[in-house]
């Protein structure tokens, strides 16, 4: 069954000048699509981007601001939030869950509603488990800023736009590498000539999932009958664990930096130990080990996608091998010393 086209119709992305809203933005351009921006800074929009869409100032924490994006939607894509690896609870709370509600708040006094909203949520919802969990499993908040504030925006999703009849989605990705990543530049800049801690011989999976396939996911549940009302987790095909994903990552760039590996338990108290007093003096500026790293590296990224599959998703379309490739080449031509 052919999907509906973008093509000449108005889609709002918001979160387009990060790493997944302007992949996204991207491809809809190409498809032909109308499209607005959300941004609260026209001037950090990317060149290419300027020129084809229609840039909308806004921030999500004055509703006020929100009107003229939404106004004749007929998708409203949401990647805007706040992913920072170390920031304050209510810095969090303020994009991802007070946000989220003046975007669906703004919605809901538009003339009509669009055709649908798809969410983008994250894989940390369900609290850094041991074992891979599917959509089955309960979410549980990790106990950190980020993920909590997620869980959070998901349940605001859920019930506002229930209560208002607004038809939506919400993908849970696991960690989105690709050109452009904030996470391929970290990792390779200390691979690079630094010092990268592994945890556990860096067994566990990292939940790999490519950016260019994550846009696939999102253009498929903004349009699949099947995906309304749905929430899915979306990761790639492939189990990566974190050994072979720094391994190649260290090989591709010809990187010299150190991997300490560390046993998870001491890993941890380390990382306790470092952000202490980051914590204690509300220091903003993020410590070089934290909690929350260690967590990551230690625990199962690699979530099931396979309902997501067996709806009809095209999943993990282009290949780790490829997919890496593509992230080797663009760390080399940006940040190469």
């Amino acid at each position: 069954m052919s999907l509906p086209s973008f093509a000449g119709r108005t889609v709002l992305v918001t979160g387009a000048t990060g790493f997944v809203g302007s992949h996204l933005a991207r491809r809809l351009s190409r498809e032909g699509a109308h499209l607005k921006l959300l941004v609260r800074d026209p001037a950090s929009v990317p060149a290419d981007l300027a020129g084809r869409a229609e840039i909308c100032r806004g921030d999500l924490t004055d509703a006020t601001t929100l009107g003229p994006a939404v106004q004749g939607t007929d998708w409203i894509f949401h990647c805007a939030a706040n992913v920072s690896t170390w920031d304050r609870a209510e810095h969090y709370e303020a994009t991802n869950v007070t946000g989220v509600r003046h975007l669906l708040q703004t919605i809901e006094v538009q003339t009509t509603l669009p055709q649908r909203l798809v969410h983008v949520s994250t894989v940390d919802v369900y609290g850094l488990p041991a074992h891979p969990c599917d959509e089955s499993c309960a979410p549980c908040p990790p106990g950190f800023g980020y993920g909590d504030s997620k869980l959070r925006g998901e349940r605001v999703v859920h019930e506002h736009a229930q209560r208002i009849g607004l038809p939506y989605v919400i993908l849970r990705p696991a960690n989105v590498m690709g050109s452009g990543s904030p996470f391929i530049e970290r990792v390779g800049r200390e691979l690079q000539s630094g010092l990268m801690l592994r945890v556990a011989g860096g067994a566990t999976d990292a939940g790999f999932l490519y950016v260019e396939n994550l846009v696939d996911c999102l253009l498929w549940a903004a349009r699949a009958p099947q995906a309304m009302g749905e929430t899915y987790n979306v990761a790639d095909s492939e189990a990566i664990t974190w050994r072979r994903f720094l391994d190649d990552l260290r090989q591709g760039i010809g990187g010299k930096g150190w991997i300490l590996d560390l046993p998870y338990a001491v890993a941890y108290v380390a990382a306790a130990v470092v952000e202490a007093p980051y914590r204690l003096l509300r220091i903003r500026r993020e410590p070089l080990l934290h909690r929350m790293i260690v967590k990551i590296f230690g625990h199962t990224c690699g979530h099931s996608a396979a309902k997501l599959a067996a709806a009809g998703c095209p999943v993990g379309r282009v290949p780790y091998a490829q997919a890496m490739a593509a992230s080797i080449a663009w760390f080399q031509a940006n940040h190469l010393q």
